[in-house]
């Protein structure tokens, strides 16, 4: 399974742990044209941080995703609360966020956008 399948899985489980978002509001590396039109979330991978050995055989791979949130323009829910709590979910699966860039407004679509990048350890 790859990391952003995994992460995506996470997600799904738990998307009533996660208020103001829904399974159709996330997507795997590419938008879908049936996401949801309030919030977009998107999981790609990065490359990772190699692998994890004991007695010469690979316990684990190091695996980095990144989460893109678009927000509309005109959004009025707590878009902190929702990152936050889809953070929590995400750790308590073992996926740590280590970058959180903050809010900006895109120039070219008009949403407001936030960088999410995560590290996790996957058994081989």
């Amino acid at each position: 399974m790859t990391p952003a399948a995994y992460v995506y899985g996470i997600l799904a489980d738990n998307i009533d742990s996660i208020p103001g978002l829904k399974s159709d509001d996330i997507c795997t590396f590419d938008v879908d044209d049936s996401a949801g039109s309030n919030v977009i979330v998107l999981i790609t991978e990065e490359p990772g941080m190699g692998d994890d050995y004991g007695n010469d055989n690979i316990l684990y791979a190091n695996k980095r995703i990144q989460i893109d949130f678009y927000y509309p323009k005109n959004y009025e829910e707590d878009m902190n609360a929702l990152e936050q709590s889809l953070k929590k979910v995400l750790r308590d699966n073992g996926v740590y966020c280590y970058s959180d860039a903050g809010h900006v407004l895109s120039l070219d679509s008009r949403n407001i956008t936030n960088t999410l990048k995560f590290n996790i350890k996957m058994e081989v």
